[in-house]
């Protein structure tokens, strides 16, 4: 438990520490936000109104202080280019964002999980050189090059999936795919690795000395074994689609908050660039966190301190 809660307070802190560094780190990246909301044709004094009914003359430290004070009340305020509202656009995008992370956050552990297995059942064989062989390959190809590589030929060369889009099963599989794939290879090479580490203890060699089948030593006993440093992987690979989310769903034109934010960020749209780039660091806090809470959950040892 104590654990659990110095985890806990080291979040909070980092939560609020990463509001100010956002906060900052937007309004003196350049560009004008008064752009966002007034036409190219408005005069310096449209232009100064605009800016004093925003507060954006306040000083920064005014002008966080009551940022924070307007979403601890629960008025996450408006998109400065359409007049938005920032509650409406992260029910409608967030749901968008939840399908595709989802669909990645599955396939890394519904593949990566059964070929990690499989590859350390059969070390050494053709089966094991296959699977590492992709896990590298995985890791190895970055992310947004993957993603123009998925659609030059599984989009314009073969045509078998449409290159973007929302939200049909098949606009689905290239984007979580790409966001599943380095996840998975890690996946893939943490299962290996697990399950070969327990494999050569000495408590398996006295099960199947007992007479235990193959299946249950495996199945019950060393898999639930290497299944610690997984969990603690897990919280670390939402944090990687969280990150990850940003350029696939640009790339795929997939309408979430990824694709959202940057164009905040690209328009200057103060508000909307704020509030999901917190929300964004919070679920990577929380994945974070939850990895440390299933850490705990299934390491005996921790479970006491």
């Amino acid at each position: 438990m104590k654990r659990i809660l110095a985890r806990t307070i080291y979040m909070v802190i980092v939560l609020v520490l990463s509001s100010i560094a956002v906060f900052y780190a937007i309004r003196l990246s350049g560009g004008d936000a008064v752009a966002a909301r007034v036409p190219a044709s408005a005069s310096a004094e449209e232009r100064e109104a605009v800016r004093e009914q925003l507060g954006l003359n306040d000083p920064f430290h005014e002008q966080y202080f009551q940022y924070v004070g307007r979403i601890l009340s629960g008025d996450l305020g408006n998109s400065l280019t359409n007049n938005a509202q920032i509650s409406t656009l992260i029910t409608e995008h967030g749901k968008n964002s939840l399908i595709l992370g989802a669909a990645a956050f599955a396939l890394v552990f519904g593949l990566g999980i059964p070929l990690g297995m499989l590859a350390s059942l059969r070390r050494n064989s053709w089966w094991d050189g296959g699977i590492m062989t992709f896990s590298v390959a995985g890791m190895a190809v970055p992310n947004f090059w993957l993603a123009l590589l998925a659609v030059w030929l599984f989009a314009s060369v073969l045509g078998w999936l449409p290159s973007a889009g929302c939200c049909e099963p098949k606009q689905l599989v290239l984007p979580a795919v790409v966001l599943a794939m380095e996840g998975m290879a890690l996946t893939v090479r943490m299962t290996r690795s697990a399950m070969l580490e327990n494999l050569n203890q000495d408590f398996v060699r006295t099960l199947r000395a007992g007479g235990l089948s193959e299946a249950k030593v495996v199945g019950k006993h060393v898999f639930r074994n290497a299944l610690v440093p997984i969990v603690s992987l897990a919280g670390l690979r939402i944090g990687q689609i969280v990150g990850y989310a940003l350029v696939v769903e640009t790339i795929f034109g997939w309408p979430g908050l990824g694709q959202v934010l940057v164009n905040a960020v690209l328009r200057r749209d103060y508000p909307v660039a704020q509030f999901f780039s917190l929300v964004l660091v919070t679920i990577v806090l929380l994945s974070n966190w939850l990895a440390d809470v299933g850490y705990t959950v299934v390491n005996p040892r921790l479970r006491k301190a």
